[in-house]
């Protein structure tokens, strides 16, 4: 009888605590990365939940916007500011790679200082260069239980402060071109401030669709359309109606 060999078992390898790995920005992987390499030094320890509650959940968000949602340079705008929040992370894991782990040890902490380096990142890569279109867009994006917590109030508060007078040819200029292409032939019409109020109320619907709030609309009631045949009573005529040809 052959007797089997026990496998050796080696220790499994833990990165150092104090040196969180490098990754790539500007992906949308790279949330769920700094998250893995968290986990992967500090077993058993609670993460930052920036990282998958406000960072990965509003990359994927915004990444879902396309050309029907946000103009060309609100789409550009979007992508500049995804690599500036995730560079204001890895920067400063460069500058003091200990300090950043000890950081991340604390999740209020941490989010604390991630929420402090939005309202630089979203004004210094363009957002009032953009349309007000843009801009209630980018408003009603995230979630208003985020908007409305106290890092949402103060980034706000921060973000408005930012806007200067001399921001507001660009926005207003911005907001002309973008009705211009809403409204198509139609801009110099009656009818042309109609459709550009509609389109944009079409897009920030969808954005409130989004909400955690707002039901799912595959679960809302089917409401039954009645015929409109069936609201007309039948009226009978009599065979000669005077001065009416044909009855």
């Amino acid at each position: 009888m052959v007797r089997p060999i026990d496998a050796p078992s080696f220790p499994t390898y833990t990165p150092p605590a104090d040196t969180p790995a490098p990754v790539q920005v500007g992906t949308r992987e790279y949330y769920e990365q700094r998250l893995a390499d968290f986990e992967a030094r500090n077993p058993g320890m609670t993460p930052p939940d920036y990282y998958m509650g406000y960072g990965d959940k509003y990359m994927e968000r915004f990444a879902s916007l396309d050309s029907t949602d946000l103009s060309p340079a609100g789409l550009a705008w979007r992508d500049r500011t995804t690599l500036a929040l995730q560079t204001a992370i890895e920067d400063y894991r460069i500058r003091d790679p200990q300090g950043f782990a000890e950081l991340e040890r604390d999740p209020a902490a941490f989010r604390e200082f991630a929420f402090g380096t939005h309202p630089d990142a979203y004004v210094d890569s363009g957002l009032y260069q953009l349309s007000a279109q843009d801009l209630t867009v980018i408003a009603l994006t995230p979630d208003i239980n985020d908007v409305l917590s106290q890092e949402g109030i103060d980034q706000t508060k921060l973000t408005i402060g930012k806007l200067d007078i001399d921001n507001l040819p660009g926005i207003l200029g911005a907001t002309a071109e973008q009705y211009l292409h809403d409204a198509g032939p139609f801009a110099f019409t009656p009818q042309g401030l109609g459709i550009g109020l509609g389109k944009q109320g079409e897009r920030l619907f969808d954005r409130l669709t989004e909400q955690d709030w707002f039901p799912s609309l595959d679960k809302l009631p089917t409401v039954a359309v009645p015929d409109i045949r069936d609201l007309v009573p039948d009226i009978d005529l009599p065979d000669d109606v005077p001065g009416v040809p044909f009855i």
